[in-house]
């Protein structure tokens, strides 16, 4: 008639949903929630429906009603390399299968920044953080406010608490890594790498040290500026002593991209100069001449590895003793060692 508005039709509810799908309504929003509490042919049965009415979750009201903001933080000090940008990759796949959005956040390494986006993120209601902690004295992560949070690290653990981490065995393959080099029959092994005050480099450098250590060997271990030139001018220092290194074990992927920039501007002959190891694989490595041996990160299960644990924190595991995870690596032999590369 003139003059009325126009009706439209309602949103589709849940009970839409529920009515359609031939199921209670808890069944479906057990199904639209990700619950492992429904069969696998009823959750699809209650996806169907809800995507044939156009149906959409109000997170707002889910949110205030179970006291959960459906989000995850990821506090990572950056996103520069492929392993970082792999950890993420695992956990926000983990994170998305139990329909949590994750928030990425980037520190540099910095504490204060660090301390700045854990706080941005706690009165955001975040349910959940998961980080590469820089792990100053000051964290904000040793404080009441983050105490009863669900928090994993992985990566790094944060030293003197009780919460989760998920790691790999850093220390076991580095001297694995050594030993290797020790069988090729080098008598002087190089190690170099920067960023001493992580827990990954100590692990690596003490892997290192009773490998050299078990074989009678004597260390060569430089730990530099990760200012541009400083692992050039080690080697170049390295290369003009009487008795120098005949193979070098590079502890971590930054310094690794340096040695290999440095064996190319001074043509370096690998392996018959200089062997190589690195500890993390580049994206280049494979195709380097001779291909680079490495000691590769499970970096995707890495981060699958602690969004899950996270998950289980979040959903009811909160009193469990903490967890401390360490995981396998893959040692890649190419031909930088001296082996001849496998087709």
């Amino acid at each position: 008639m003139p003059g009325k508005s126009k009706s439209t039709n309602p949103a589709p509810t849940l009970v839409d949903v529920a009515r359609l799908a031939d199921v209670g309504l808890g069944t479906a929003s057990r199904a639209l929630s990700g619950q492992n509490l429904v069969s696998e042919e009823t959750r699809k049965r209650v996806e169907r429906a809800a995507e044939r009415l156009g149906y959409q979750r109000n997170e707002l009201a889910r949110g205030l009603r179970v006291k959960r903001s459906g989000a995850v933080g990821i506090v990572v000090p950056n996103i520069g390399g492929p392993f970082m940008a792999q950890c993420i990759r695992g956990a926000q796949k983990v994170l998305r299968q139990a329909h949590y959005t994750s928030i990425i956040a980037f520190t540099d390494g910095d504490g204060r920044i660090e301390n700045e986006e854990i706080d941005y993120l706690i009165r955001h209601q975040i349910d959940g953080i998961l980080i590469v902690p820089s792990d100053g004295e000051d964290s904000v992560l040793h404080t009441t406010r983050v105490s009863k949070l669900p928090v994993v690290a992985f990566d790094q653990p944060i030293s003197a608490s009780t919460f989760d981490s998920v790691l790999v065995k850093n220390k076991q393959a580095a001297k694995v890594a050594v030993q290797h080099l020790i069988g090729h029959g080098h008598k002087r092994i190089g190690c170099i790498g920067i960023h001493r005050h992580l827990y990954t480099i100590q692990q690596r450098i003490d892997g290192y040290r009773s490998a050299i250590k078990d074989a009678g060997l004597p260390p060569m271990l430089e730990i530099v500026s990760p200012d541009d030139g400083s692992v050039a001018r080690q080697i170049d220092i390295w290369r003009a002593m009487k008795q120098p290194p005949t193979a070098i074990f590079s502890i971590n992927e930054l310094t690794t991209l340096q040695v290999i920039e440095a064996f190319a501007s001074r043509s370096i002959k690998v392996p018959e100069e200089l062997a190589l190891v690195a500890f993390d694989d580049v994206q280049l490595g494979p195709f380097l001449h001779p291909p680079l041996t490495a000691m590769v990160q499970p970096a995707s299960r890495i981060g699958e590895s602690a969004a899950t644990q996270l998950l289980a924190r979040i959903n009811g595991n909160a009193d469990e003793p903490a967890k401390r995870l360490q995981l396998d690596l893959d040692f890649v032999i190419r031909g930088s060692c001296g082996c001849t590369p496998t087709a």
